[in-house]
């Protein structure tokens, strides 16, 4: 059997008593910036924030890409715009989507615009989450 070995730029230590992985967020747009917290969630196809976060930033929410998405529970629409999405100090720029109901109060970082950019590492048992972007080199 073949060992890998995978490396990482940045270590975070979450809080173990908050429900979910929780992480701090930079969103950048227009030479503005808004900071958050959201929930690391693999289960999500998407990247999506709560309405007021896009509208920090200046955006013009109903102007974006929509796009509904499914849940459990139902439905939602959002809007999609490009940003640049900071986690941790490692920069992407992406999409990502703002809820069109302001009643929507969930930030999470999914699959797309997210995941599939990151190098990720996790010990939850003891709350640690590793990152790199996924272009920089693994060095062990």
């Amino acid at each position: 059997m073949k060992i890998e070995t995978l490396s990482f730029k940045r270590y975070y230590a979450y809080d173990l008593s908050l429900s979910g992985i929780t992480v701090p967020v930079a969103l950048h747009w227009g030479g503005c910036e808004t900071e958050l917290k959201a929930k690391v969630d693999c289960g999500s196809s998407a990247c999506i924030f709560s309405r007021n976060y896009g509208e920090d930033l200046g955006l013009d929410i109903e102007r974006g890409r929509p796009q509904r998405f499914d849940t459990v529970t139902g439905s939602f629409l959002t809007y999609g715009h490009e940003v640049t999405l900071s986690v941790l100090e490692i920069e992407y720029v992406t999409m990502v989507y703002f809820a069109a109901d302001p009643a929507y109060l969930r930030n999470v970082l999914g699959r797309q615009g997210w995941f599939d950019r990151s190098r990720f590492g996790l010990v939850d048992y003891d709350g640690k989450l590793f990152l790199s972007d996924y272009n920089d080199p693994n060095e062990s």
